[in-house]
């Protein structure tokens, strides 16, 4: 806990931007504009108990400033941005509350943007479906560019290929989906049915790795 304080206290040395309570919107409906193109080249299974490491957002840090759930993003030296009035969704199923936070869970920067992934990890009925969103920050105006639909990223990471962002979503029974999703306004572009939650994407060009729950799959994206 000492240094988790420490910690914080070197980053609100540097100004910290608190961002306004954003919209929540409803869940993706399907997928979107289907100018981008999945084709699943390979699915094989794979043992659920293997270890699947989790990616790192550096150079950009994770910050958990109470200690608990991580809720700023901080690039040393530039900025600080802290997504507190991002983590609670406007409804919380009854006695649900203390499993909805939706933290920081993925950033990334490019291109003048701040991408930011957050979610609560229990199921989307908890939160009405409110959770699982990726949000651009734009870093000249320190304002919300945009902020996706609903349940579109709550895997360890997300990876940009072009104008493109590609996300994934599940949870245990819900369905589980590979997304593309535009880098300049946040709308859904494709979408991909997964045999389970993914976990982490890796991408080696055009092609991507998808390791999810129980699978793991090469991933052929086109127009993005």
């Amino acid at each position: 806990m000492l240094r988790l304080l420490i910690v914080w206290a070197a980053v609100a040395a540097q100004p910290v931007i608190l961002l306004p309570r954003p919209a929540f919107h409803a869940p993706a409906g399907g997928a979107g504009s289907g100018t981008v193109r999945f084709e699943v080249v390979s699915s094989a299974p794979a043992d659920p108990a293997r270890d699947v490491r989790s990616p790192s957002s550096r150079p950009l840090r994770l910050e958990a400033p109470d200690g608990s759930t991580q809720h700023a993003v901080v690039s040393p030296g530039r900025y600080a941005y802290d997504f507190r009035r991002f983590a609670l969704p406007p409804r919380v199923a009854p006695g649900e509350r203390e499993f909805v936070y939706e933290e920081v869970v993925f950033a990334r920067e490019a291109a003048g943007l701040l991408f930011v992934e957050t979610a609560h990890s229990t199921y989307a009925k908890s939160s009405y479906g409110r959770n699982a969103y990726l949000n651009a920050v734009d870093l000249k105006t320190k304002k919300l560019r945009w902020r996706s639909p609903a349940l579109v990223a709550n895997a360890g990471n997300f990876v940009l290929l072009g104008d493109t962002l590609i996300s994934g979503y599940g949870f245990t029974s819900e369905p589980d989906y590979l997304y593309a999703i535009d880098r300049r306004t946040g709308r859904v572009q494709g979408r991909l049915l997964l045999p389970s939650s993914p976990e982490r994407i890796t991408r080696h060009g055009n092609v991507l790795t998808v390791d999810t729950y129980d699978h793991r799959l090469l991933v052929r994206v086109a127009g993005a």
